[in-house]
């Protein structure tokens, strides 16, 4: 049955991080940002809690959801839904993909530092070929990103100070944490677990209900996405001398394999 599985969610060819519709290429709300297309990001999930959304999440193989420990803590898994090809989270359209969480993992969560941040949701069944959805590749272990340019989704506040109900796409420049601890936080807030991306002049940032999304950065000459940081937190949102504070994945990869062994992965 294992051998079945395989064949089901990773067929021939099969990548992670790559769009369901290579067609789709525009400018990359978030505040600031512009409306996307799910097609682009097949592994953004949104996650709804006792039937109300909550947060984002990133699909990264065929039976784990990758999200923000704060999105979770403390709550029953059974009150959990997730749903991906689902663009707009007040609108459910005919082809979005549903399940059920039967279990949340988090990693020794520290909530009043904002530290290990991350939190990985079980889904009650797997997800298959023929749903037609791709995860998101996980980063190389030691990667180095600052100075590079990421991708951040999800159905956040926008300027005008409410959700979005369409997904949101923004990119943001990522901040050495040495940039970040010499900006509008305190030294010891910014932990090596933790990974800063914005404009330190404010104006453009992810904000509350992005939370549990992904970074994401595309590598090399094949444009795979990878998940380079999940949303975390900030001073507000979009504020002068803050960027926005994500949880740094590199520092979880093994944490991340070694809770998800029973899952299948496609190829990076």
């Amino acid at each position: 049955m294992r051998i079945l599985r395989v064949l089901l969610i990773l067929s021939p060819g099969e990548v992670c991080g790559k769009d369901s519709d290579p067609t789709h290429r525009n400018t990359l709300r978030v505040i600031g940002g512009n409306a996307s297309d799910i097609d682009q990001f097949p592994w953004m999930a949104a996650l709804y809690y006792r039937e109300r959304f909550t947060c984002g999440g990133s699909l990264i193989n065929d039976r784990y959801i990758l999200t923000a420990a704060h999105c979770v803590a403390r709550l029953n898994a059974a009150d959990f839904e997730v749903y991906l090809r689902r663009p707009n989270i007040a609108v459910l359209n005919v082809d979005a993909i549903h399940r059920r969480v039967v279990r949340i993992i988090m990693n020794r969560y520290q909530e009043l530092r904002n530290n290990n941040d991350v939190a990985l949701l079980l889904l009650k069944e797997p997800i298959l070929a023929e749903d037609g959805l791709v995860p998101i590749c996980l980063p190389v272990d030691g990667a180095n990103f600052e100075g590079k340019e990421a991708i951040v989704t999800g159905w956040g506040t926008t300027d005008s100070g409410e959700l979005s109900e369409e997904l949101q796409q923004l990119t943001v420049p990522i901040l050495t944490n040495q940039q970040c601890r010499k900006s509008g936080y305190f030294r010891f807030q910014i932990t090596a677990k933790m990974l800063c991306a914005g404009y330190l002049e404010g104006g453009r940032d992810s904000c509350q209900g992005d939370s549990g999304g992904p970074l994401q950065l595309a590598t090399g000459d094949s444009g795979q996405q990878q998940i380079v940081g999940v949303v975390s937190w900030g001073n507000e949102c979009a504020q002068r001398n803050y960027p926005g504070v994500y949880a740094r994945v590199t520092r979880f990869l093994s944490w991340i394999r070694s809770h998800s062994r029973g899952a299948c992965w496609c190829t990076g």
